[in-house]
């Protein structure tokens, strides 16, 4: 008799507000996919190469690859670093490009915000701007425990691992969240 594995794989997508190598929040972002149950996959965004919005333009290629991807996947979660307070620009003109796709990728989506920063508010201020925009977009937003993990040079290792185990435990506690907000 055959067996046959009606378990199906969840998917994350990850999606990283810094485009700087070795970034605290892809760290972050690494930190939590490692969280995660193993029956989950976790796939990357790449919006590197994306041009700055123009609305009198269509999207490009990529970010409707992009889309897709959202679309398909059962969650999103999303790090970010805070920059003047905000979102960064980068992450802002890839958000504004995937509103122009013509359809919403975020729809009802579980989505988890979190964000480390060098400062000791962590990226509290950015945060709320990120929720709003995500807000346009329609998607679950995972509201607690939020994730602005402060001090970000202290509370990652030299391999980039995240070693404070009071941040280790809310980025496990929001995992578990973000999961359980998809079945």
């Amino acid at each position: 008799m055959k067996i046959r594995n009606t378990h199906t794989m969840k998917t994350i997508v990850a999606i990283c507000g810094s485009l700087r190598p070795g970034s605290s929040n892809h760290n972050l972002l690494r930190a939590a996919a490692e969280a995660a149950p193993s029956d989950t996959l976790i796939t990357w965004v790449d919006w590197k190469d994306i041009s700055i919005f123009d609305d009198m333009s269509p999207a490009s290629d990529q970010v409707l690859a992009i889309a897709a991807q959202i679309n398909q996947a059962d969650a999103v979660m999303i790090a970010s670093p805070e920059y003047n307070w905000s979102i960064p620009g980068g992450l802002k003109n890839l958000l504004d490009w995937l509103s122009r796709v013509g359809y919403n990728p975020f729809e009802n989506k579980p989505t988890l915000i979190m964000g480390t920063s060098p400062g000791k508010l962590g990226t509290a201020r950015m945060q709320p701007h990120l929720r709003q925009v995500m807000g346009h977009f329609k998607a679950a937003l995972i509201d607690e425990p939020e994730v602005a993990i402060g001090n970000s040079g202290s509370v990652f290792d030299s391999n980039g691992d995240l070693i404070d185990q009071a941040a280790c435990q809310v980025v496990e506690q929001a995992m578990s969240k973000l999961v359980a907000a998809i079945n």
